[in-house]
């Protein structure tokens, strides 16, 4: 009985992530469940998030961003964003297939600050930054290097006249990092 008070009442006081604002800052979600915009004269879809609730009352964030590289093909990649109980993102993850090669971020983990040395101040510290830095390094280098190699799945009559989807890693990489910044600037909402 007690176990069960206390779920309910850790339940009650997490925080929950906020769907529609989240879509209507995307242009508002379409009855296919995504969300289409551009940015830059670069077209973008993203899916409807799924939100998973872990045991310490956190949640986790999950969203496909697709890149409309031309008229025929997308570029699909997860976002997905760990937050705490109080709504501070944790972790940071990137995964994906760009023609059928595998790229994965790996959990990229909110750091501890750097330890003050005494005869200095100490330094400005944002483990956020820190985190989207470090996640769009390993990105960015991964998507390079799969651009680069040859495209190696079985594909359609169709796809293989006009050849394999392009990947535009700034594009790619802008289009996650403004979702990304999106999901960081959610208000906190009690459930």
């Amino acid at each position: 009985m007690k176990v069960l008070l206390l779920s309910l009442i850790l339940s009650a006081s997490a925080a929950a992530f906020d769907e529609q604002a989240f879509g209507a800052r995307l242009n508002g979600w379409t009855r296919d469940g995504s969300a289409r915009y551009s940015l830059d004269g670069q077209r973008y879809r993203t899916t409807k998030p799924v939100v998973t609730q872990s045991q310490d009352g956190g949640e986790t964030v999950r969203i496909t961003v697709l890149h409309q590289a031309n008229s025929w093909a997308e570029v699909p990649l997860d976002l997905e964003v760990a937050f705490a109980p109080d709504g501070r993102a944790q972790s940071f993850r990137i995964t994906g297939k760009p023609r059928g090669k595998k790229v994965d971020t790996g959990l990229v983990s909110r750091p501890d600050a750097p330890a003050a040395v005494e005869s200095q101040p100490a330094p400005s510290f944002e483990p956020v930054a820190e985190m989207k830095q470090q996640l769009f390094e390993a990105f960015e280098s991964q998507v390079a290097q799969a651009a680069a190699e040859k495209d190696t799945r079985k594909r359609d009559l169709l796809a293989r006249i006009y050849g394999p989807e392009p990947i535009d890693v700034a594009a790619l990489s802008a289009g996650l990092r403004y979702n990304l910044d999106l999901l960081l600037r959610l208000p906190v909402v009690g459930k």
